[in-house]
């Protein structure tokens, strides 16, 4: 079925007779219902705030605290809530699925509501779900994960080892990290080292015993990412005694009041992937690609970045095929490129449907969609 709307409705009528009218209600005005997905995919709250409270993170500077507490919903009013938003597109091939973004969402009054949703979302929707986590992670939880989706992206973090008291004091050591790699592997999972954010001044040194022991744990590739900084994040690296003075010398510009200005690592994140994929690593760029990847398939700019791996490559479609399915969801398509691992769409139709259906393009056959505007 390419009507996305229609199934929407359907699938929402299926959850609907499982919920009370105010746990609907509830799933309306949560923020699931209207966020729209990420490059990551949609990302899943499983709880609020995170007691870790590492140096780096940022999600002070979001109006979040260092106090973690499950989300109010459940799992069916998650999905319910999924269902709602005008920009989700449920699915095997639908909106990927990102858990890890504003907690730790395996800390001890997250880990049940994690689970929780995982099996919520892995029953109802079938969406490719990935998370990240700092947490240590038993067989039995990895057991556990591989039952509810056999196909879910780990994606474990270790940024440091020699310096984690200063980055990541309250976190588990990165040895319980490592553990957590081979537990995963060891129930048939595909664990990836999340190696963001890369810190300048810090990574070049480690970057390469990081990589290999995580190999030698059984990670099969890493993510590698870029660091972010506030000035409350510049603040709180300097009191930990860091020298930061070679992320300033990469900083672009001086972060403005809450804001986040990424710092410039293109240079070491290529000399990382290089490393990683000469150990054997399968090296990915952006962390969709390792949901993509562990969920059997490929994307076009998985293809184009010459990352080769097993899997199911994006489906060819002719622009008439893509005009009839824009026309199925209210959408007129005027004009359609592509290139590379791209493809740029001229749309006729209302913002939310023209969102929705390049949602839906991009998904289902693997493409990074830019809309043009109308001249």
């Amino acid at each position: 079925m390419t009507n996305i709307l229609q199934l929407k409705k359907q699938l929402r009528k299926t959850i609907a007779s499982k919920l009370t009218s105010k746990e609907i209600r509830e799933a309306i005005r949560d923020h699931h219902a209207r966020r729209k997905p990420r490059p990551c995919g949609m990302t899943i709250h499983t709880g609020i705030g995170c007691s870790l409270r590492c140096t780096y993170c940022y999600i002070e500077d979001m109006g979040f605290n260092w106090i973690a507490k499950p989300y109010p919903l459940t799992g069916l009013q998650l999905v319910y809530a999924l269902l709602y938003n005008p920009y989700f597109v449920p699915g095997e091939y639908g909106t990927l699925i990102a858990m890890g973004s504003v907690t730790e969402p395996f800390l001890g009054v997250t880990r049940e509501k994690t689970f929780e949703y995982i099996e919520a979302i892995a029953t109802y929707l079938k969406n490719p779900i990935q998370f990240s986590t700092k947490m240590y992670l038993t067989r039995r939880d990895a057991y556990r994960l591989k039952q509810l989706d056999p196909g879910i992206s780990p994606l474990i973090t270790i940024v440091t080892i020699r310096y984690k008291d200063k980055l990541e004091p309250l976190a588990p050591p990165p040895e319980k990290r490592f553990e957590t790699i081979k537990n995963l592997r060891s129930k048939g999972l595909k664990p990836i080292l999340f190696l963001r954010p890369i810190i300048p001044g810090i990574i070049e040194e480690e970057y390469v015993e990081i990589l290999e022991k995580a190999r030698d744990s059984g990670a099969v590739g890493v993510v590698v990412g870029s660091l972010r900084v506030t000035n409350r994040i510049l603040d709180r690296l300097r009191k930990a005694g860091l020298d930061i003075g070679e992320i300033i010398r990469r900083l672009p510009r001086k972060p403005r009041g809450n804001e986040q200005v990424p710092i410039n690592t293109r240079d070491l994140k290529e000399e990382i992937i290089r490393y990683a994929r000469k150990i054997g690593l399968v090296a990915f760029p952006e962390a969709c690609m390792a949901n993509i990847y562990t969920h059997g398939r490929i994307c076009w700019k998985m293809i184009h970045h010459k990352i080769v791996v097993p899997g199911v490559e994006p489906p060819q479609i002719s622009i008439d095929e893509l005009k009839k399915i824009a026309e199925e969801n209210n959408v007129v398509l005027k004009k359609a490129t592509r290139k590379k691992y791209f493809i740029k769409m001229l749309l006729e139709g209302d913002r939310i449907s023209k969102a929705l259906f390049s949602e839906y393009v991009k998904c289902r056959f693997g493409y990074c969609v830019k809309i043009l505007r109308s001249k």
